[in-house]
């Protein structure tokens, strides 16, 4: 009874700590974060609306979001309260995913998650992406817990598929690693129920490729576009020195999953997977853009080895161990809590929803070129404007160019009119 009092608590701890300090850092500002914040405002709004959303995505992350949007009043905090959710129920399901090691190594996993600047970073520009981490946490759950082999593959196979409809990135790094993890119990004869989980992984994966790829790209919100430019340019953007510390970090701790699944039976497969595939989300010979969004993906992968390694340090050490990894992710965590803010300041915002109505009157068209001052434009008045990214061909009567300030030299038309002259934007009436 004692014993399940503590799982009770620790389990409580493993929401309850992600949840608030998630929320916590995003009520530091009223509105949405990032640069996509606004993006997510808007497509609730047409999902709530219209029953689809209107910008092409894997749909399944916004029908998680919509009841916190739909339930609250201020549907900037009603995200807000859903992202702090998500946060803690993934930090939830690792904790029970690795509580079979002990309560401190469960709660290492938990820990890491959240506390990783990959995570933070996820949460304030990549929403999808952060929600669909559940559905690896999903998958490692099973592996280690699921023993009905009927089970493990159905369950394995759905997290997959939540996966392929929910982000990309996700998507495609589950695949691999359910792969690795196929592999690695292949060379070792381990034909226990985690082959079979990670095999219908992998099976479900490819399936979803070749539909997705052939008669269906829909069904994953036409994101093989991304995987498509990937392969066909993964080297575009050159390589930036600022990845080789990633690199670096990634190498340590992925090798030290390695040299665990080595030396240990318990989890070797799924720390072997989670060492290699930390190593190859930040290897440094792919162009800057794709390594940075592949990095991100540290997030998920260090709990694991976090996990099994506490759990396999003598009972006296446990707690020393505990603490030194989870102050050391606190120490990495708190510099990039500073970072984490929304796209413009609430002057700017307070501009864009206050002032433009009263310059530029309803009906009227918004050319607006800059992508972070369109979504905010288009959040805030959606309803009342046509808000575009080019200019109609040709010009019509009512048409507006709202530039982002300062000007480039060049992007101001010769023949508009100003009309509105702000700290954040002006506004041009197109002749």
């Amino acid at each position: 009874m004692k014993q399940t009092s503590i799982h009770a608590i620790c389990a409580a701890i493993s929401f309850l700590f992600a949840f608030v300090i998630i929320l916590m850092i995003l009520l530091r500002y009223p509105i949405m974060y990032g640069i996509d914040g606004p993006y997510y405002l808007i497509q609730m709004r047409h999902l709530v609306s219209d029953g689809v959303i209107k910008y092409p995505d894997p749909p399944l992350t916004y029908y998680m979001l919509a009841p916190f949007y739909i339930l609250s009043a201020d549907k900037n905090l009603g995200l807000k309260i859903a992202v702090a959710f998500y946060g803690g129920l993934t930090a939830f399901v690792l904790y029970a995913a690795f509580r079979r090691f002990g309560d401190l190594s469960g709660l290492a996993a938990s820990l890491t998650f959240i506390l990783s600047p990959f995570t933070l970073r996820l949460l304030n520009d990549f929403i999808k992406n952060y929600v669909s981490l559940l559905f690896i946490a999903i998958f490692i759950y099973t592996l280690l817990n699921v023993k009905k082999r009927r089970h493990a593959i159905m369950y394995s196979s759905l997290a997959v598929i939540a996966s392929a409809i929910s982000h990309v990135l996700t998507f495609g790094v589950f695949a691999i690693y359910s792969l690795l993890i196929f592999i690695f119990c292949q060379l070792k004869r381990e034909y226990g129920v985690e082959r079979d989980a990670a095999a219908s992984a992998v099976v479900t994966s490819f399936l979803i490729l070749i539909l997705a790829l052939t008669v269906a790209p829909q069904i994953v919100g036409y994101d093989t576009r991304k995987l498509l430019s990937f392969v066909e340019n993964p080297f575009d953007h050159g390589w930036e020195k600022a990845h080789f510390t990633n690199f670096a970090a990634s190498l340590v701790i992925g090798f030290a999953g390695i040299a665990y699944s080595l030396k240990h039976r318990g989890a070797a497969e799924l720390s072997m997977a989670s060492g290699v595939s930390l190593i190859l989300v930040n290897l440094p010979i792919i162009g800057s853009a794709w390594l940075f969004r592949f990095s991100l993906m540290t997030s998920i992968l260090v709990p694991p080895i976090a996990a099994v390694i506490i759990g396999e340090v003598n009972e006296s050490s446990k707690f020393m161990v505990f603490t030194l990894v989870t102050g050391l992710m606190l120490m990495i965590m708190l510099p990039a809590v500073s970072m984490l803010k929304p796209s413009i300041t609430m002057r700017d915002y307070e501009e864009l929803r206050d002032n433009l109505p009263k310059y530029v009157p309803p009906g009227s068209t918004l050319v607006i070129p800059d992508t972070k001052v369109r979504y905010w434009v288009e959040a805030l008045h959606e309803e009342i404007y046509e808000i575009v990214k080019l200019p109609p061909r040709p010009p019509q009567p009512g048409t507006y160019l709202v530039l982002k300030k300062p000007v480039p030299p060049g992007r101001e038309p010769p023949h508009g009119e100003v009309v509105l002259d702000g700290d954040y934007i002006r506004v041009l009436k197109l002749r």
